[in-house]
């Protein structure tokens, strides 16, 4: 008797009966059960041949990127791939441009567990193409799949819902993720800067953490040295008011500007005695 699937690994909108990872329910090969020889620059849609050969820089770069993001965002219990072959069903076997699955084998297969988001970058690919492979991924139960237009920079989702892309234009929110991924992240490179540099904090990267609290010291310590410093200069012109000696606003800066507590603690003493600004500051 064929074991029941459980429910949270089907994707929205997929027919139930094919939805799910290997041996849960489903008869389908496994993910990893190969119809293409690995790094054979080929992929097989319905037992039809598409060569996938090397991008051009507008391909490669975005994809790059891409991986980067969600490479530095991915949270605990998922890996990610580039390329990686996942065999669909008996006559499909495809490399999204970006996979990200959970970690540790399948329980029943022994083998990787299938792919919850999947990526494609598109750029000299036609559309058409990359439906029918998203297709194929979403009848096997991928929870999420997106794209790119190289050309535009936009972002898309598979409705499972519809059966079409729908532009994404807030951000990515996943439980694969950390931390929400901005759309423009996947096009811009300060934003994919800023939105890993923000999931690395996230995990308590320990090279940041250290960074972090060395920067937070350093800005006590220049605080507390700073505050040492107002505290002399307040001092000297409290001295000079009460000997009834007028400051000018240049001498008034020029204390407040100094650095060099020596120098400060001298001009207090001076001020004690004198009778003139120049008697303190000569």
């Amino acid at each position: 008797m064929d074991p029941k699937p459980p429910q949270a690994l089907s994707a929205p909108g997929a027919q139930a009966d094919r939805a799910y990872a290997p041996g849960r329910g489903d008869r389908r090969p496994a993910v990893d059960e190969r119809l293409v020889a690995p790094e054979a620059h080929a992929e097989i849609l319905d037992g039809r041949v598409y060569r996938t050969m090397g991008s051009n820089e507008p391909h490669g770069t975005r994809h790059f990127a891409v991986t980067m993001v969600f490479a530095g965002c991915l949270a605990d219990g998922y890996e990610g791939a580039v390329d990686m072959l996942t065999r669909a069903d008996e006559e499909s076997d495809a490399a999204p441009d970006v996979s990200v699955f959970p970690t540790g084998p399948d329980p029943v297969t022994g083998g990787r567990k299938l792919e919850e988001i999947a990526f494609e970058v598109l750029d000299s690919e036609r559309l058409s193409h990359v439906t029918h492979k998203v297709e194929k991924f979403a009848a096997r139960g991928v929870r999420r799949l997106f794209c790119v237009r190289v050309k535009t920079g936009v972002v898309y989702e598979w409705s499972h819902e519809h059966h079409d892309w729908q532009q994404v234009e807030g951000d990515i929110v996943d439980r694969c993720f950390r931390v929400p991924i901005p759309v423009r992240a996947l096009v811009d490179r300060v934003a994919a800067d800023d939105t890993v540099a923000r999931a690395l904090l996230a995990a308590r990267n320990s090279v940041l953490a250290r960074e972090v609290a060395r920067e937070v010291a350093g800005g006590e310590a220049r605080g507390e040295a700073r505050g040492a410093l107002d505290g002399r200069a307040t001092s000297l012109l409290t001295v000079l008011a009460a000997r009834s000696i007028a400051i000018d606003e240049t001498h008034r800066a020029m204390v407040f500007a100094e650095t060099d507590v020596a120098r400060l603690d001298a001009w207090i003493i001076r001020a004690v005695t004198a009778t003139t600004l120049a008697d303190v500051f000569s």
